[in-house]
């Protein structure tokens, strides 16, 4: 028997690195019309802000059924693992919930952790359990569990450049789009101790001008960080950018490693063009 773990796609990392790291992951569904995708299997952001801009229209998410779960994790069951899932957060989608369902078909046999997070904040404790793992851990529940306390140490925050997506979506109200763009407003939107999203700060000016003050900013309000990663997601491309994120990030801190990823096209639907975002663990 051996332990397989199982991630929603929105944990962000590259194809080869889940190869790698032997982690197989399942997608939501991106509705753009009349047709719909598996995320990153046959959409890619790119197609999701073509689509917003020939048609002035957002993309739609969607979870996978408890059905379609339930058949991923029984492949696995059939072969005699033992399967954690770690699912999205059930602060912001119906995709935990889903997993959960699925498993009560294999009990004993397939756990799931609402990890409360997304994106590279999900990478993070699947890279934890994984080092359990290689440690000599085979007791899933122990696993979950030392995975479950760990989960309030870990940052996630994005940077907003610009609130067309939240507001085509419906999730801002046309007073507050405006209002933001006027002013130039960049809310940073960061996972709380419920798993969901909430308004941590607006910061004014360019991304470039801001920049710094939200990573000074994230860094003061979770201190500590655990200096092996840093862990740095985008919706969109720029080499300039980046060289400029990692300057900023030398001045506060060392770390050994800073990883740049592109997230996916869930993120991008609710985030928009040119977010940026950081996540690391606390120590």
């Amino acid at each position: 028997m051996s332990i397989k773990i199982v991630a929603d796609r929105m944990i962000d990392l590259s194809n080869e690195e889940l190869a790698l790291l032997n982690v197989d992951t399942i997608s939501c569904y991106i509705n753009m019309g009349d047709k719909s995708f598996s995320d990153l299997e046959d959409v890619f952001p790119g197609d999701v802000f073509n689509y917003m801009d020939e048609t002035g229209k957002v993309a739609q998410t969607a979870a996978k059924s408890p059905a379609l779960y339930s058949e991923l994790f029984g492949r696995f069951v059939a072969q005699g693992d033992t399967v954690i899932h770690f699912a999205c957060s059930s602060g912001i989608s119906s995709i935990a919930q889903n997993a959960f369902i699925a498993a009560k078909e294999y009990p004993g046999k397939v756990y799931v952790i609402d990890t409360l997070q997304l994106s590279l904040g999900i990478a993070l404790l699947v890279k934890f359990a994984l080092q359990m793992i290689a440690n000599g851990e085979t007791d899933a529940e122990k696993i979950v569990q030392m995975v479950t306390a760990i989960i309030p140490n870990i940052q996630g925050s994005f940077l907003i450049d610009t609130m067309d997506c939240l507001y085509k979506g419906g999730r801002c109200s046309g007073l507050t789009y405006y209002a933001a763009n006027l002013l130039n407003i960049k809310p940073v939107i960061y996972m709380n101790d419920t798993g969901h999203m909430t308004v941590r700060e607006k910061l004014r000016g360019t991304q470039t001008r801001v920049l710094e003050p939200y990573i000074r900013n994230t860094f003061e309000k979770y201190p500590n960080p655990d200096l092996k990663v840093l862990h740095v997601v985008y919706t969109t491309y720029n080499e300039e950018v980046q060289k400029k994120i990692l300057t900023i990030v030398e001045k506060f801190h060392k770390f050994q490693r800073v990883q740049f990823n592109e997230v996916s096209c869930n993120c991008c639907v609710h985030s928009g063009r040119n977010t940026i975002g950081l996540f690391y663990m606390c120590q």
